[in-house]
């Protein structure tokens, strides 16, 4: 037989042992609750940092469809068009970033062109006007065209190529490459072949006469480089210029931060298919 003593022990115990148990069962609860509210405003950030991502690309591909070809530009952080598009943002009082770099010209490119395919590469890129310390003007006609004054291309097969351009009233001309077309060409320095076999487009019956790449590229204006081919294997080849130009391929990535949560969004474009017909231009025999 208990005494009272020793009953009041017991209760005692079992009051401890209890309290301890809700107080362990309410700090998971509690555990439970912070972590699923934390993974809900995570998810919350990671979509609104998707959807300010998709706003900076559609920005980007707005000023870009403003501007010719090679047009490229970079959106900072800092950028007062960063801040303009984070106001559509609904986590306004979290650390917020929005960035976005398109990359569409330079003075280096090395390509593949599969066999009987081409690549076209305008020989010029615009500028832009900076509006910012980084970012450019998005509205249309704001274009700062530089041309492409020197070129040199090299490559492991056998080539077609072709330039096709136009003079102040609009009318296009064509020079297409004569002599061993597996050398390097251009009209740079190191460049073996710098002539090629013009025809004029400004008549019915179409006139010829063979001309220098450099007199071409000083002559015409919105010069295109083709290149072809012909071969049933692909090709390597790889394009320099100091002036820079148009690639051939423009890419963007744009990206989102809202409190943790970062988002990327890649994408890229061929820009030849849109001149495909100029691959129908001028070739030699």
């Amino acid at each position: 037989m208990h005494s009272p003593t020793q009953k009041k022990g017991f209760s005692t115990i079992i009051a401890i042992l209890m309290t301890a148990f809700l107080t362990i069962f309410s700090a998971g609860i509690l555990n439970l609750f912070v972590v699923e509210n934390g993974m809900n405003h995570f998810l919350s950030d990671g979509i609104s940092a998707y959807m300010s991502a998709e706003w900076a690309l559609e920005y980007t591909l707005l000023k870009s469809s403003n501007h010719r070809e090679g047009f490229s530009d970079t959106i900072a952080n800092t950028d007062r068009e960063s801040q303009l598009l984070q106001t559509n943002i609904a986590s306004v009082n979290k650390n917020t970033s929005i960035e976005s770099i398109l990359h569409a010209s330079d003075t280096s490119y090395t390509g593949v062109i599969a066999p009987w395919s081409f690549e076209i590469i305008p020989l010029f890129y615009d500028k832009g006007i900076s509006i910012q310390s980084s970012a450019k003007n998005p509205n249309k006609n704001t274009s700062n065209i530089i041309k492409t004054h020197t070129f040199l291309v090299t490559q492991n097969g056998d080539m077609n190529w072709n330039i096709i351009g136009n003079n102040a009233t609009g009318k296009t001309y064509g020079i297409s490459g004569i002599g061993s077309l597996m050398k390097s060409f251009g009209n740079s320095p190191s460049a073996n072949l710098q002539s090629g076999f013009e025809k004029l487009s400004d008549t019915t019956t179409m006139t010829a006469g063979t001309k220098s790449i450099t007199s071409f590229l000083g002559t015409y204006e919105n010069n295109y480089l083709i290149l072809s081919n012909i071969s049933n294997t692909p090709i390597d080849y790889h394009i320099s210029s100091s002036d820079g130009f148009a690639l051939p391929v423009r890419s963007i990535i744009a990206s989102s931060t809202v409190g943790k949560s970062k988002q990327n969004i890649s994408f890229s474009e061929n820009r030849s298919r849109l001149f495909d017909m100029l691959k129908y231009s001028v070739f030699s025999k």
